[in-house]
C-alpha cells in the first residue's frame, strides 16, 4: 500500500480546507455587519380598505424608545357590516416593520423567517369589533432598533371580499 492521501498531498487539502472556512467566515460577517435596513418598502398603497373610514388603527403609544420589546397595535371595526380579516392569504399574523429614509419606505431586515404579530384572532367583526395586537419587533428584528420613524405594515387585509390592501401604522422610536 502506497501513501496515503494526507500524506502526499497534504498542502492541496489543508489549502482547501482553510478555503472552505474563510468562504463560511466571509458569509458570516456579511450577515452580522450588514445594514438592518432592507429594500424599499413593496408597500405602496396602504389602509386602503373598503369603508375604511369607520375603522381605526393605531399605536398604542405615539413614541417607543430605541430598546422596546414589542409594539402594540389596536384595530376597531366600526363598519355598518362585514368582518375585517387582517390575514387573508398568505402567512397569517405576518407583519413588517420598515423605516422612514430620505426617499421612501424601507423595510427592515428581519432576524426571523417570517415575522408574525400576537393576538386571538385575525378576524375583527364589524359594529365596533375589536383586536388589539402585539408585535414583538426585538424578537424579530433585534434591539435596538435605530431612531427614527417607523411603520408596521400588516399585509394582505380584507373586508367585504373586496381588494385586499395592506395596513399601515406609523410611530417613532427615540434613542
Amino acid at each position: 500500500m502506497g501513501p496515503g492521501i494526507f500524506t502526499t498531498h497534504w498542502k492541496k487539502v489543508l489549502g482547501g480546507c482553510l478555503g472552505l472556512l474563510m468562504a463560511f467566515l466571509a458569509v458570516v460577517l456579511y450577515y452580522e455587519f450588514r445594514s438592518p435596513i432592507g429594500r424599499a418598502s413593496p408597500h405602496e398603497r396602504v389602509n386602503n380598505l373598503y369603508e375604511w373610514e369607520y375603522m381605526t388603527f393605531c399605536t398604542k403609544q405615539e413614541t417607543y424608545s430605541a430598546d422596546t420589546e414589542e409594539i402594540n397595535l389596536y384595530f376597531r371595526n366600526d363598519a355598518p357590516d362585514g368582518v375585517v380579516w387582517l390575514a387573508a392569504v398568505g402567512p397569517s399574523f405576518a407583519y413588517d416593520l420598515e423605516i422612514w429614509q430620505n426617499d421612501g419606505w424601507h423595510q427592515m431586515r428581519s432576524h426571523t423567517e417570517q415575522p408574525r404579530w400576537e393576538g386571538k384572532t385575525d378576524i375583527v367583526n364589524w359594529a365596533g369589533g375589536e383586536a388589539e395586537l402585539s408585535c414583538p419587533v426585538a424578537r424579530d428584528y433585534g434591539s435596538p432598533l435605530p431612531a427614527g420613524n417607523y411603520r408596521i405594515v400588516i399585509p394582505e387585509c380584507e373586508h367585504m371580499n373586496r381588494a385586499r390592501t395592506a395596513l399601515a401604522v406609523e410611530f417613532e422610536v427615540l434613542s
